[in-house]
């Protein structure tokens, strides 16, 4: 299943571009200079099943400039650039991950502006107003449910349902989405938020670490309910014939960032501009949203059926506390496995 699942995504984002390989290559001022420097290195989170056809994608639509990719966790991902980049040694050429990390390293100096003509078919939510990202994909919040046990009568309508008494030992939580604290706050403001936060502690969720991995337990029927899931990963999840799927709360829908930036010292310059720019190009939104996520371009419609209008994107204020947020989630959920 999984292999046919990479083999269908692989074969949607080659069609994707198929076609307009040519046209591409003329348009792009980078695809020349690009050529001669021959590959471009990539740091990203971006899901590991994603990465053959985005690669693939990739290297079809620009032959003569291979794609290579690194991928971890988006702490990762910062604490290796910045250790890098204190021994001189600058290795990627573009990022894709987390917006918190492309936030630390913009203040730390380490973009480059690249403001591609692209980038105005992007709502101003989802790019940087100086230039230095585009947001390829928002993560949603989402609250997955098994549709055999629980009813459409009991789906929470909005967040301070989780709080009700028939939930408690019952909900899943992922500890990788500790994020969703911030969005409380946002939503209920600070003194509300915290109170709503604890509350939704003392339900005794399971914790977990993994979307996938929570979403997948909700569907097998260990937890009714969960929350701080991505709809991307219960999306994954549903597609593979398990009985769940997440609810559209009446209050706003939350999301987070995942730009792509161009790292200002980057050793191949203008290949890593052509992969900025192919990412947030129509093609390559069209192949993110065939991968089940929602794409930030305007003019490409998501799979999964997400209103982008009715999206709340995370302040960046709160964004850059990530550490904060989950030493929080930690000290009041627990670990979990």
């Amino acid at each position: 299943m999984k292999f046919m699942k990479l083999y269908v995504a692989t074969m949607v984002g080659l069609v994707c571009c198929a076609g307009l390989v040519s046209h591409s290559a003329a348009q792009s001022e980078f695809y020349a200079k690009a050529k001669e420097e021959g590959r471009v290195l990539i740091y990203t989170s971006l899901a590991a099943s994603d990465n053959k056809p985005f690669q693939a994608a990739f290297e079809q639509a620009y032959p003569g400039v291979k794609l290579e990719i690194y991928r971890a966790s988006g702490t990762t991902i910062l604490q290796k650039i910045l250790t890098e980049s204190r021994a001189g040694a600058h290795l990627a050429d573009a990022i894709l991950t987390e917006g918190t990390v492309l936030y630390a390293l913009k203040d730390n100096k380490l973009l480059v502006k690249f403001d591609s003509s692209e980038r105005k078919a992007f709502d101003d939510r989802f790019k940087d107003k100086e230039g230095f990202w585009t947001d390829v994909y928002p993560t949603v919040h989402s609250i997955p449910y098994n549709t055999k046990l629980v009813a459409q009568k009991d789906l929470p309508r909005r967040y301070t349902d989780l709080l009700d008494p028939k939930w408690k030992g019952k909900l899943g939580a992922n500890r990788n989405n500790y994020m969703v604290i911030a969005a409380m706050l946002d939503l209920y403001g600070k003194e509300k938020g915290e109170d709503f936060i604890r509350k939704l502690a003392q339900q005794g969720p399971q914790v977990r670490s993994g979307g996938t991995l929570t979403a997948t337990l909700v569907g097998a029927g260990e937890m009714p309910l969960a929350f701080m899931v991505y709809a991307n990963n219960v999306e994954n999840v549903k597609e593979s014939g398990s009985p769940v799927d997440w609810v559209k709360v009446e209050e706003p829908l939350y999301a987070e960032s995942h730009p792509i930036a161009v790292m200002a010292k980057a050793p191949h310059p203008n290949a890593a501009r052509l992969l900025a720019e192919f990412s947030i190009s129509k093609n390559g939104q069209q192949l993110i949203s065939n991968l089940g996520k929602v794409p930030g371009r305007s003019d490409v419609q998501p799979k999964i059926g997400v209103d982008r209008a009715k999206l709340r994107m995370i302040p960046p204020e709160h964004e850059a506390k990530t550490a904060h947020y989950q030493k929080w989630f930690d000290d009041l959920f627990g670990k979990g496995s």
